[in-house]
């Protein structure tokens, strides 16, 4: 008796602990959701331990209710978590047509099989589908790691143990129910599971709070963006990450249009609200998955995971009109800005050097083209090397009409019609 009645004071533990969690840092809601789906499994072991024998089948219809809302709650912390919708319609939908079917079931026989199926499948269903979907967003750390292994082995034991455990029992009653070898099963797995479970998903909250704390440390004050070191590590991890697992990236660069002129006509306090009015528009608009840094004084820089150079121009587009709408600060001023950005796509093998330079080649290309502008590297490189082609091709015809003797070059070619040489 004292194994069973482990169980919901093992999952009321959790549920404290989550709801403390939450209470340090009340903007991470998927802790709350956490408490709440630990509470709703203390909720229907209660039941289950406590109800009277007379009740029967009742009580995996009513326990139904509490254990498939706690996959609910429970899949949309995890999840939310690591910034993955959670799929709540459709397990909504689950959960609602498990418990039709044992509303349908309950009239048919004694044998209490049936509903103990069903409920085990509707749950398993929802958490295998939360694993699922947790495998393709979380990351590849060991806490990542172990979470998706607890996610897969508590979805498998649903399918599992109700199998096991009836091989051993056959058809069960709802008399004998609680002295089953699948309710003593049941209560065993739960308390040994649960501890691992919720180990888990502490050691990845812990770890998010860790994370949050060395962040808040590698940003700028300003912008609210990482500071240029720690952005410059980030980007060139994920641009290896990117070339060992074949996933398209891009790099964005922004500047700020005569930001200097800003500070000089409404002053520095001005410029600060421009350069924070333009941090937190742009850590608005990104993926949680893109990486976005201020790499000089009005100069910023985003990675655009899993995106080519089509979307991240895209990105940079938007980025570019928001730029011109965007209030600076409670001053009364009027102070409207403007911004350019080049875009390039990482090649095969390529590092944050390389795909820096080329996207700092495009901003370049941008402020020429008039300010207020989106450039593409792929474009510039194209133009580049039709003028070179071209360059080649009218050197060579000077060549010849020379009889194959060097073209003479003056000095003074290069010189405008007032006389001052072309800069650059």
């Amino acid at each position: 008796m004292l194994l069973f009645f482990s169980t919901p004071l093992l999952t009321l533990i959790f549920a404290t602990a989550f709801l403390v969690i939450w209470s340090r840092d009340r903007g991470r809601m998927e802790n709350l959701a956490l408490s709440i789906g630990w509470l709703l499994l203390t909720s229907g072991f209660s039941i289950s331990l406590l109800s009277p024998d007379h009740w029967g089948r009742a009580i995996p219809a009513i326990t139904h209710v509490p254990y498939a809302l706690s996959a609910v709650a429970m899949s949309w912390g995890v999840l939310t978590r690591i910034g993955v919708k959670p799929p709540i319609v459709a397990q909504l939908w689950i959960a609602f047509t498990g418990f039709a079917t044992l509303m349908l079931v309950q009239n048919v026989g004694n044998s209490i099989v049936a509903d103990i199926y069903i409920t085990n499948l509707t749950c398993g269903a929802m958490m295998m589908l939360t694993a699922q979907l947790f495998a393709q967003g979380a990351g590849r750390d060991l806490v990542e790691r172990f979470l998706l292994v607890m996610l897969v082995l508590t979805a498998a034991q649903f399918f599992i143990r109700p199998v096991v455990s009836f091989m051993f029992d056959g058809p069960i009653a709802a008399e004998s129910y609680r002295q089953s070898v699948y309710y003593f099963a049941f209560n065993w797995v739960f308390a040994f599971g649960s501890v691992l479970f919720g180990l888990a998903q502490i050691s990845g909250s812990v770890k998010d709070q860790v994370t949050a704390l060395q962040d808040k440390t590698s940003r700028d004050d300003l912008s609210g963006l990482l500071l240029r070191g720690e952005f410059e590590a980030r980007v060139e991890a994920a641009l290896a990450r990117a070339n060992v697992e074949g996933v398209n990236t891009a790099l964005v660069i922004g500047d700020i249009d005569h930001f200097k002129q800003v500070n000089d006509i409404w002053g520095h306090l001005a410029g600060d609200a421009a350069i924070a009015a333009f941090g937190k528009m742009t850590e608005a608009m990104i993926r949680s998955s893109d990486i976005a840094g201020r790499v000089g004084g009005e100069e910023f820089c985003i990675l655009v995971w899993n995106a080519d150079e089509d979307i991240a121009a895209g990105l940079a587009e938007r980025l570019r009109i928001r730029t011109s709408s965007l209030e600076i600060g409670n001053t009364s001023l009027d102070v409207r800005l403007t911004a350019s950005f080049g875009v390039a796509q990482q090649e095969k093998g390529e590092g944050y050097r390389g795909i820096f330079a080329r996207a700092d080649s495009a901003l370049y290309a941008a402020k020429q083209a008039g300010r207020n502008y989106v450039s593409r590297d792929s474009v510039v490189s194209k133009s580049a090397s039709q003028a070179n082609a071209k360059s080649a091709v009218q050197h060579q015809d000077r060549v010849s009409q020379n009889g194959g003797s060097p073209e003479k070059i003056s000095l003074n070619d290069d010189l405008t019609p007032n006389s001052e040489r072309y800069a650059g």
